[in-house]
């Protein structure tokens, strides 16, 4: 048998005992699914991308001018819920009460049309909309649909006015209400004449949430912690067997042996890995980023670092408890650091900076560059070369402070 063909053997050997503990499957994979699930609707959702604005609008006037400013309205940012009279009337009738809602639910931002809208305001009377905010609203969505409400009526306006000065410069008769119906349409259809692009200036940088947070944190946090429990627990234990002393009789070299165990715990935290990642795909829906190279070169460069690091620590304690504490402790404060629980953004400047002594900060940096911010390979070439460092330097002491005696 090749040495290569031993070392592959006693790498499956360790996943197959992982895999035959039950309790392991379930921290393994079970459990950081419903960590995912759990933070992702504390964490209110959503991918990452900019949220939906629930706005009720309440069109008590039904004329096209209403309808116009309602279709004006509907944007990707919004999410509208039109109401007729005849639609309150059935609510009233049905006698619903209010109940507290969210954002992520039903709307609690109400926009309000008055009845004769349309002919009072052709006719050059003011009116008013009523944008009101009920209880539990999110107050920055509702200046951000007060805003783009505020837009909506400019350029409304603008139309009309363009319409007029047009008429009266063609012809000494004013528009009808029919004419200046299908003039609107036709200038709604025009192309933008003018655009404005807008983006972050500065330093900055924007807080990540929702799944684009909770997901990739619970991948990193939960697969560097069961790998470095379970693979530092089984080496410990195959040192206090004895086990480890008569895999070293056997004919192969104590490099080859130590390669094996890197190798099962590599493949122990792939198959987390696989696993999270198809759930937070097919399950929660969250987009792994456009570049499929950059997320394997990430994931599997944290597989390596992940995979060393649990090595090293079951080389270096004598028992199994003592892997099972410090990798208990070590992977949470590694994990918090890193920005697995909460964003990193959220921490001190200084301490964002010191977490980079850690493999879960790089990696994190890494999905949220594929993740939250569209970026390609060339954003997590650094961090998987940093990554790959940690996993290469905790083998390589793991190696040697390993005793098979």
């Amino acid at each position: 048998m090749s040495p290569l063909a031993k070392t592959w053997r006693l790498a499956l050997l360790d996943l197959r005992l992982t895999l035959r503990d039950r309790a392991a499957l379930f921290w393994m994979l079970l459990l950081p699914v419903a960590f995912m699930w759990l933070f992702s609707n504390l964490g209110g959702g959503g991918d990452g991308g900019p949220p939906k604005i629930h706005l009720t609008v309440e069109d008590h006037d039904g004329g096209w001018l209403a309808r116009a400013l309602v279709a004006e309205l509907d944007d990707e940012r919004l999410q509208l819920v039109e109401k007729t009279p005849a639609d309150e009337a059935a609510d009233a009738a049905a006698g619903d009460a209010e109940t507290p809602e969210t954002d992520e639910e039903a709307p609690l931002r109400v926009l309000v049309i008055p009845e004769g809208f349309t002919a009072g305001a052709l006719a050059g009377e003011q009116q008013t909309l009523e944008l009101a905010s009920r209880g539990g609203a999110n107050q920055q969505y509702t200046v951000a649909a007060q805003m783009h409400l505020v837009r909506v009526i400019a350029r409304l306006l603008g139309r009309l006015v363009e319409l007029r000065a047009l008429s009266e410069s063609e012809a000494d008769d004013e528009l009808d209400d029919e004419a200046l119906r299908i003039g609107m349409e036709r200038l709604a259809t025009r192309p933008v004449l003018v655009q404005v692009h807008a983006s972050d200036a500065g330093r900055g940088t924007p807080v990540i949430q929702g799944r684009a947070q909770s997901i990739p944190g619970t991948l990193t946090g939960i697969v560097l912690m069961m790998t470095m429990i379970y693979g530092g627990v089984f080496l410990a234990q195959e040192k206090v067997t004895g086990t480890l002393r008569r895999q070293a009789a056997l004919p192969i070299r104590p490099g080859q042996i130590f390669a094996g165990k890197v190798l099962g715990r590599l493949l122990i935290a792939g198959l987390q890995i696989v696993v999270l990642v198809v759930v937070g795909r097919f399950v929660f829906g969250l987009s792994w980023g456009t570049s499929p190279v950059g997320l394997t070169l990430v994931l599997a460069s944290y597989a390596v670092a992940v995979a060393g690091i649990a090595t090293l620590l079951g080389a270096w304690v004598s028992t199994p408890d003592q892997a099972s504490g410090i990798g208990w402790i070590g992977s949470m404060v590694m994990a918090s650091l890193g920005g697995c629980w909460w964003p990193a953004e959220v921490m001190p400047h200084w301490l964002r900076v010191v977490a980079h002594a850690v493999p879960t900060a790089w990696a994190m940096d890494a999905l949220h560059a594929l993740i939250s911010f569209g970026r390609g390979v060339d954003a997590v070439i650094l961090p998987s070369a940093v990554l790959l460092a940690f996993g290469i330097a905790s083998s390589m002491l793991g190696a040697r402070l390993l005793r098979f005696d």
